[in-house]
């Protein structure tokens, strides 16, 4: 009797110890393909900051200290059509993958969940979200395309930024509508985007 009574004590702690194994090598398995993920959105990054050196570098200069604004969006429209001539062919998902995007979407998942998150989706939805209805201006959600400078800017919370990848301080994400853009703040153009991402 105390044989059997043993034995199944055995089973159930080997059973626990193996569910332990599978559940540690799960998260051993999301932490590696987590970590992956970041390092392909990085290269990404890299590669295209590459391209917006070069493009910086072939337009004239103007004086860091200028407010004229006419010689500010003139150089911003150089910059970009640089930028449009490095990467011609550019398309959705050449920065935001679909294993990026797969990272980012959680993310945003994550920050706007439960009613924790409602503060941050209103946030998002609303505040200089061009497609709020305060704003008159049109954004054209694509690829290479230049983010007018007189739409608004949304508001990204701080938990949300803390959360996703850290950039470059030349490239930022917003919300346009439900969208999530990547936007080159230099040249004042989209880099790239991923739809109804909240």
């Amino acid at each position: 009797m105390r044989i059997h009574r043993l034995g199944k004590a055995t089973a159930s702690i080997v059973m626990s110890m193996i569910l332990f194994v599978v559940c540690a090598c799960a998260e051993s398995s999301q932490a590696g393909s987590a970590q992956e993920q970041s390092k392909e959105f990085q290269g990404h990054i890299d590669k295209y900051m590459e391209i917006h050196k070069k493009a910086v570098a072939s337009v004239p200069a103007i004086p860091k200290e200028t407010t004229d604004a006419a010689l500010i969006a003139k150089h911003q429209q150089q910059i970009a059509d640089a930028i449009r001539a490095l990467r011609p062919n550019a398309l959705v998902g050449e920065v935001f993958t679909p294993a990026v995007r797969q990272m980012i979407l959680a993310t945003v998942k994550q920050a706007v969940a439960g009613k924790e998150g409602e503060s941050a989706k209103a946030t998002v939805l609303g505040e200089g979200n061009p497609k709020s209805g305060e704003s008159e201006t049109p954004v054209n959600v694509k690829v290479n395309a230049t983010y007018p400078s007189t739409a608004p800017l949304s508001t990204v919370p701080p938990s949300m930024l803390m959360s996703l990848p850290m950039l470059p301080k030349e490239l930022e994400y917003r919300f346009v509508g439900r969208n999530l853009i990547l936007r080159d703040t230099t040249a004042n153009l989209i880099v790239d985007f991923i739809p109804n991402a909240i």
